[in-house]
């Protein structure tokens, strides 16, 4: 993957240049720059540039000085705080230069009388605007936090170089594992043909074999665009109807997306919207459910990554020129190239339309190889990440990652076909986040990960929930503020019980401090028992019990220590596991040989075990214990209607709870819109739903299982200021359990009536002593 030096157009004479941008590209090219000691009060290492109107002044004929300008105008508009109080009117420019990449960073913001002692404005460089640039004749070292690792590549603006996309696909092909190279979607296949645009043809075709295609993830719009109809797909059909000159007008990204499979020699690419016919309503809904199969069997995605609509285009193929050639800065013997997140940082993670949508979720995850655009090109896969504006030796940036579950450092996610709530928790943060133009699709858009994962998951998923840690996955929580999806006209059937029904951030820890299975620990971690059977259907027949069977496993082996099944092995204990046996897993790659377990967990299931999906789950059936308490006044420290959601306007706050005799019993975290006022002093129906067990004075593991007394022997106090990391903060600092080594308690849903059907209002946790002597009611419940 060699360092290619693009044509680069513009290029200037010296005499472009002012005396001390020639002197900067002077100690450039000659590496003599050098580390600082901050003492050094002027030199190459330190240069002075001046005040903002001298830049002005000098920039009328310096090509440097012109863009630097540019540069920290655009960052300082971009600046809220911090150095933002530093940069205004006629502010000071200063140059640094390092000894390793990046070589030049540029501070800016007022230094008044300093501003002639380069010791000086090293110092103040935090309190700073900086600007970095990167020379493309050093690399980037290894560990660097802020950059990818590499060497600088001078690029072209105009179009990236196809022959490098094509030299990462040839080396994924030949030396990364299975991640890159089997599809995800192994498991459930579909019978359905698919058709593509046939960039060669320009138009669509349905071939009759097999054929190796690229799939295009991007977001529509609410613009106008063309689209398959029944109207319409024999003129799409009609050689050259997708051409420049053809009667059909196609969108610019689908445009340069067919021009980015030319130049890289992929003859078919699929896009949903002209590829499956929009109104065949049956034949679309096929192509729905095999969506997963097509991402993961594409030979790679292209994702618009700075796309609002289908119209916006793809940089580096026709788009983006001006932005790309911003990065490039003009020096006399080559540019340096501008150090953002976009060229030599992790723009992947970075906020944009295209990974705030909740449909193009499935579309990253399925995907086994994305040429991600985002102004430049990206290419993430399970083994690697590289840039265009990066030349990588060919191990550089490989990861295995089997063993790191569903998401790779990159950001890149994968399917999960072992049942790790850790993993799945993962995935239903980020989706949850995510936005959706109708709330009624908010299964639907999930639908294809819950099909490809009843793999790992025994007994499938209900309402979002995998069967086998169900309990579990009704102990959700806001985390800041959510949006009730049932109070939206079109939400369809989602219960207020599941994650499904809501929309914002979810606090999940109860999933992964809990679940009791992975090691090595949580700091704190929730021991958590089933107490309740739920059913899908009022008759509470036997085939209609949801099958919450982790905790069955889970005795199964600690408590009757029966022998381990094929394909696992025990271990002695050693410091990650608490010095009590453990267990791995040797059978299939999958899960990985290196994951430590508790005990053992269902690796995977076989294809006649496999329930369907439910997607039309809206009730659920049991007998609770319900009974009565009081809200009190939020403490000092508990959260405090923190920022409101813009999406609805919901604030999250923590309040305890008192029995009607004014007995702390626990506390709930309720979501209150921000224009109601909170229950404060008024009574409240809760419903037991599961039993917890919390240490108090220790941040190591518990037993699990039953807890010898002899553990508290090695128990070490943990100050206050540790118990912010507590999962039950709230619950840990009252004097109440003063003197109590474990917080036993029952989970509890506060929930109101409409008929004879109860919806879930908040979770919360009461103390089991209080719950057990207080004035309790067994009802059956219908939960909605």
């Amino acid at each position: 993957m060699g360092n290619r030096v693009s044509v680069l157009p513009g290029w200037v004479e010296r005499s472009d240049f002012c005396p001390l941008c020639r002197e900067i590209d002077g100690a450039v090219s000659s590496r003599r720059s050098g580390p600082h000691s901050g003492q050094s009060s002027a030199g190459l290492q330190d240069i002075y540039l001046g005040r903002k109107s001298e830049l002005i002044t000098r920039s009328l004929r310096c090509r440097a000085c012109r863009a630097l300008i540019s540069c920290a105008e655009e960052e300082c508009a971009s600046l809220s705080d911090g150095p933002a109080s530093m940069v205004g009117g006629d502010y000071d420019f200063s140059a640094h230069l390092m000894d390793q990449n990046p070589v030049l960073w540029v501070a800016f913001g007022s230094l008044s009388s300093e501003s002639t002692h380069a010791g000086k404005r090293r110092q103040l460089i935090s309190q700073l605007g900086t600007l970095y640039f990167f020379s493309s004749d050093r690399d980037i070292p290894e560990g660097s936090t802020a950059w990818l690792t590499g060497t600088p590549r001078l690029f072209d603006p105009r179009q990236c170089d196809p022959s490098i996309i094509r030299e990462w696909l040839q080396h994924c092909h030949g030396s990364h594992g299975d991640r890159c190279l089997r599809p995800a979607t192994w498991l459930v296949r579909s019978e359905t043909s698919r058709s593509f645009i046939d960039v060669e043809l320009e138009c669509i075709v349905t071939p009759p074999e097999v054929v190796p295609f690229v799939a295009l993830s991007y977001v529509w719009g609410p613009v106008e665009t063309l689209q398959a109809l029944k109207s319409n797909i024999d003129e799409l059909k009609r050689l050259g109807s997708l051409s420049v000159s053809g009667a059909q007008i196609v969108p610019q990204t689908i445009r340069d997306a067919m021009t980015l499979c030319a130049l890289t020699s992929q003859r078919y690419l699929w896009v949903d919207r002209v590829c499956i016919v929009q109104d065949d309503h049956e034949t679309k809904q096929q192509h729905l459910q095999a969506m997963a199969e097509t991402y993961a069997e594409a030979e790679f995605t292209i994702v618009a990554g700075d796309g609002s609509d289908a119209n916006h285009g793809l940089s580096g193929f026709g788009q983006g020129v001006e932005e790309r050639q911003e990065h490039l800065i003009p020096f006399p013997s080559k540019p340096l190239i501008r150090g953002t997140l976009w060229t030599l940082g992790n723009s992947f993670s970075a906020g944009t339309v295209w990974s705030s949508r909740a449909w193009t979720f499935q579309e990253h995850v399925f995907s086994r190889r994305l040429l991600y655009i985002d102004k430049f090109v990206n290419w993430i896969c399970g083994s690697a990440q590289w840039s265009e504006v990066l030349s990588n030796p060919p191990d550089i940036s490989q990861r295995k990652g089997i063993d790191q579950g569903p998401q790779l450092s990159n950001g890149k996610l994968f399917v999960i076909d072992w049942p790790s709530l850790t993993s799945y928790a993962t995935m239903v943060g980020q989706y949850n986040v995510r936005r959706l133009t109708y709330d009624s699709d908010a299964a639907n858009a999930f639908m294809g990960l819950m099909t490809q994962m009843c793999e790992g998951f025994p007994a499938g998923f209900f309402g979002g929930n995998p069967e086998f840690y169900f309990t579990i996955c009704l102990l959700w929580q806001p985390k800041s503020s959510l949006r009730p999806r049932s109070d939206q006209s079109d939400a369809g059937f989602l219960p207020t019980w599941s994650w499904l029904g809501w929309s914002g951030a979810l606090d999940l820890q109860m999933w992964t401090c809990n679940t009791d299975t992975e090691l090595p620990s949580a700091p704190y971690e929730v021991t958590i028992s089933p107490i309740v059977e739920w059913f899908k259907a009022p008759d509470r027949q036997k085939n209609s019990r949801i099958d919450d069977s982790y905790i069955t496993v889970r005795r199964h082996f600690l408590e009757k220590d029966a022998p381990p099944p094929e394909g696992w092995q025990k271990h002695d204990g050693d410091p990650n596991s608490d010095y009590k046996p453990y267990y791995t897993y040797h059978a299939r790659e999958h899960v990985g040989y290196t994951r430590k377990f508790r005990y053992p967990v269902p690796p995977f299931q076989r294809r006649r075990d496999i329930n369907a999906i439910d997607s039309s789950s809206r009730y659920l059936y049991a007998s609770v214990q319900k009974a009565v308490f009081v809200f009190g006044m939020a403490e000092e420290n508990a959260f405090g209607r923190p920022g409101r959601d813009d999406d609805g306007g919901y604030d999250t706050i923590e309040l305890p709870l008192y029995t009607t005799s004014s007995v702390w019993a626990g506390s709930v975290r309720i979501n209150a819109h921000a224009k109601e006022s909170l229950p404060i002093g008024q009574r409240c129906e809760l419903v037991r739903i599961a039993k917890g067990s919390v240490p108090l004075e220790s941040d190591n593991l518990p037993n699990v299982g039953l807890r010898p007394q002899d553990d508290m022997r090695h128990v070490t106090p943990v100050s206050p200021k540790h118990h912010q990391n507590h999962p039950l903060t709230q619950c840990v600092q009252r004097g109440e359990l003063k003197g109590e080594s474990y917080f036993d308690f029952y989970f509890v849903l506060w929930i109101r009536w409409d008929g004879d059907v109860a919806y879930r209002q908040a979770l919360g946790v009461v103390w089991d002593r209080i719950w057990d002597r207080g004035l309790l009611e067994e009802i059956d419940i219908k939960l909605g």
